[in-house]
């Protein structure tokens, strides 16, 4: 994957993002829950997570509900393992492993009941791991599932009034400047989605940047030259780099990028599994938060995308049906790198180059101006900032609103 600007300013900002130390963690194995190994897949956490990736992605086209989805399936899963620790220091007998799969069976079964199949099929291949250690681990798998069974319907209640099934009845905006959507029966996608319940957010205007610069400013005609320049000049490389930030079809998208990085990085420092079983549900807490902020301000302007302000611009990677300000891929992108570079900064300058390239591949893409990139990554390192000041510390469960 190409690297393309480094933003020395957003190295900085990332740096200082948090202060958590990226080094080994024991682990929550004992002589019932296998010790992690070493490499992909080592933790309850990333083998679940990869099962909901295959499903989430299958069944949801679309960025919002998608980033939603992933972020209840993550905080379910955490819930649980810390119930379940909770559960054996009080002199139970649950097993964090099997909680994490109780959790994330329940989310994905309320969420997608057409797809039992591969959830069932994980759930016996989490039970296999232990079911040749001994009767009392069998035992303990089993009253893990259960109980992990009851946090992920919590979260699934909670999630029934977060307000992101919200009907928009119009009407459109329209004048010089503005967006507009696909032909009917095509729809805008999801304006009133900035009114959704975060997990962090008291609005969904609380990290809106300033307006976006007027259609025909100076400052838009020149950033419009930049789109049409790239457009009629786009190198391989480019589309090479536009393609890969711009995927969606059987992969979660720049969701998926960014999850299979941070894997990456607590694989490598050897994050137990309650520690990256919490990193995840924040960096797709703050994704969700971010998409929300990030919707707020797009439909608050509806600002007219590149290719529609001069169509002579190509966008080799489709047109999404929504506003273009601010890029919604700086917003997850800068939202996750922000929570990634807390945990791990030693690597908050690789972190700070993926946020943006993110954003140069919209702009290869013909979909975004430069603006909207940098409203997009305010945004999201705002939104990163509060949750790692507001993250409940490890083993500690995330309150649900």
């Amino acid at each position: 994957m190409t690297r393309h600007l480094r933003l020395p300013a957003l190295v900085i900002l990332l740096g200082l993002i948090g202060a958590c130390n990226d080094g080994p963690e024991p682990s929550l194995a004992d002589k019932c829950d296998l010790p992690l190994a070493q490499g992909a897949n080592r933790t309850v956490s990333e083998r679940w997570y990869r099962v909901s990736r295959d499903i989430i992605a299958r069944r949801e086209p679309g960025p919002l509900r998608l980033a939603r989805h992933v972020a209840l399936v993550s905080v379910a899963l955490y819930n649980a393992e810390v119930s379940a620790l909770d559960a054996e220091q009080k002199g139970g007998s649950v097993s964090p492993v099997g909680a994490a799969g109780g959790a994330v069976s329940a989310v994905l079964t309320s969420l997608y009941p057409l797809d039992l199949a591969p959830i069932d099929s994980a759930s016996a291949s989490e039970r296999a791991r232990v079911s040749a250690l001994s009767a009392e681990c069998i035992t303990r798998f089993t009253n893990g599932v259960t109980a992990g069974a009851r946090i992920g319907a919590g979260v699934i209640a909670s999630a029934a009034t977060d307000r992101t099934d919200l009907v928009w009845a119009g009407p459109a905006q329209t004048g010089p400047g503005i967006w507009t959507s696909a032909p009917p029966p095509a729809q805008p996608l999801s304006p009133r989605w900035g009114e959704a319940r975060g997990w962090f957010l008291t609005s969904g205007s609380q990290f809106r940047p300033v307006s976006p610069p007027p259609f025909g400013s100076t400052e838009e005609r020149v950033a419009l030259a930049e789109v049409r320049r790239l457009s009629d000049t786009r190198t391989p490389e480019q589309l090479k780099t536009a393609q890969f930030w711009g995927i969606t079809t059987g992969t979660l998208g720049a969701v998926g990028i960014w999850s299979d990085y941070g894997f990456e990085l607590a694989n490598a420092a050897l994050y137990s599994e309650l520690r990256t079983a919490r990193l995840f549900a924040l960096i797709h807490m703050a994704a969700m938060d971010a998409m929300i902020s990030c919707w707020e301000a797009k439909y608050a302007f509806w600002y007219i995308r590149p290719n529609q302000a001069d169509p002579a611009i190509s966008t080799p990677v489709g047109r999404p049906n929504f506003p273009a300000w601010p890029s919604a891929h700086s917003c997850f992108s800068a939202s996750s790198g922000g929570v990634l570079a807390a945990n791990f900064p030693t690597a908050s300058a690789d972190i700070a180059a993926r946020i943006q390239e993110a954003g140069e591949a919209r702009i290869y893409a013909g979909l975004h101006y430069r603006f909207d990139i940098t409203a997009g990554q305010a945004i999201g390192a705002s939104v990163a900032q509060m949750v790692n000041q507001l993250a409940p510390s490890e083993g500690i469960a995330v309150t649900l609103k």
